[in-house]
């Protein structure tokens, strides 16, 4: 049926429509003919084509409304889909700056860290004593400088 997808929805409609009423109409030529009887012989293949034009029309008309059902189905998630792009875009965006800072806290926090680390070198003497300043340091270097900047 997906040639159907070339004709405009109204013609199709239409053509359906026609196609019902002709089977339809057929259908009651079909039992009149009782009164003509120069047409009697043609009268069971008249009711024979009407019927089939009938169910070919109730079928056209339950194809087409299940096909609008599901276009329209289509275009409200394409509806939603749109909407869940632009939320992402502005999440997405939220998240890069957040990414952004955390990053920068954390190059601050080593930057921070290692200048203590060589300012306080000098206190170590040769017997590897460690100076408090130099324990407090690398404790600073161990900390999750992001745990408290949420």
């Amino acid at each position: 049926m997906w040639f159907l997808n070339f004709i405009p929805d109204s013609l199709l409609h239409e053509f359906i429509i026609i196609v019902l009423a002709a089977g339809a109409g057929l259908y009651v030529i079909g039992l009149l003919i009782n009164f003509i009887p120069p047409l009697y012989p043609y009268k069971e293949m008249i009711r024979i084509v009407g019927t089939i034009l009938m169910v070919a029309g109730v079928y056209g008309i339950g194809s087409y409304s299940t096909e609008m059902v599901w276009r329209a189905r289509m275009e409200a998630a394409q509806a939603q889909v749109e909407k869940a792009q632009v939320e992402s875009k502005a999440v997405n965006s939220k998240i890069k700056v957040k990414i952004v800072r955390q990053t920068k806290i954390i190059h601050d926090h080593q930057v921070v860290v290692r200048t203590q680390i060589q300012h306080d070198a000098a206190k170590i003497d040769a017997n590897c004593k460690l100076d408090p300043a130099f324990i407090k340091d690398l404790n600073d270097a161990a900390k999750n400088p992001l745990s408290g900047a949420q």
